[in-house]
């Protein structure tokens, strides 16, 4: 163990724990093996929020508003069923060519989808930066920012829920009200989406009963 850096080490008088080679000599600090820190209670008024996990509490509100860049146009869909009728009255075996699928959502629907995936990207960051700020405030093992991967294929409310569990736990009663703020902005948000949707489906809807109503009929 002479050239060895500074470190713990297996405990040469007991494998099972760990022992402090402190470059030249073993020293009395003995660990288990498998010791974790405790985490220690913060002192009351600790800052345990801020702007970083208000932002990411807030983030579902993105999607709900994004939508609203998005105009349907249900046009083209109205006027295939029209060719298709008009085709078949001809006596016509060409099949008419269906719409565009993107053409009903227009040009913002892209722009509504990299501000999707943007968002998703800055949600990652930002978990991060908070991750480091709660250890910087002395928060022990806080909920580690690897979770908010999980917003590319669920929601980031799983690292807010966990950052949020763990901060109580160290404050408690408080950590928990970005749980209820994500809660809010979420609701908030799928009213948003269900408002946007009878927006336009609600008249589209009624178009194509009519439409069909005033097929000929043969």
């Amino acid at each position: 163990m002479t050239n060895a850096t500074p470190g713990w080490y297996p405990d040469p008088w007991n494998p099972s724990a760990q022992r402090f080679w402190d470059g030249g000599q073993w020293t009395d600090h003995v660990a288990t093996a498998n010791a974790q820190a405790v985490r220690q209670r913060l002192p009351e008024g600790a800052p345990i929020y801020g702007p970083l996990i208000w932002i990411l509490a807030l983030l579902p509100l993105v999607g709900g508003l994004a939508v609203w860049f998005v105009h349907v146009e249900t046009g083209p869909f109205i006027d295939y069923i029209n060719q298709v009728q008009q085709a078949t009255d001809a006596g016509q075996t060409t099949p008419v060519a269906p719409p565009d699928a993107l053409a009903f959502l227009g040009p913002a629907y892209w722009l509504s989808t990299v501000l999707g995936w943007a968002s998703i990207a800055a949600s990652i960051v930002l978990a991060y930066f908070d991750w480091k700020r709660l250890t910087r405030i002395g928060v022990v093992r806080p909920f580690h920012w690897g979770f908010a991967f999980f917003a590319l294929v669920a929601t980031i409310g799983v690292y807010v829920i966990g950052r949020s569990v763990i901060v109580r736990r160290v404050a408690a009663p408080r950590g928990l009200a970005p749980i209820w703020v994500f809660i809010a902005a979420s609701v908030g948000s799928l009213i948003s989406v269900g408002i946007w949707l009878g927006s336009w489906l609600g008249p589209f809807l009624q178009q194509l009963t009519d439409t069909v109503n005033n097929l000929p009929t043969t």
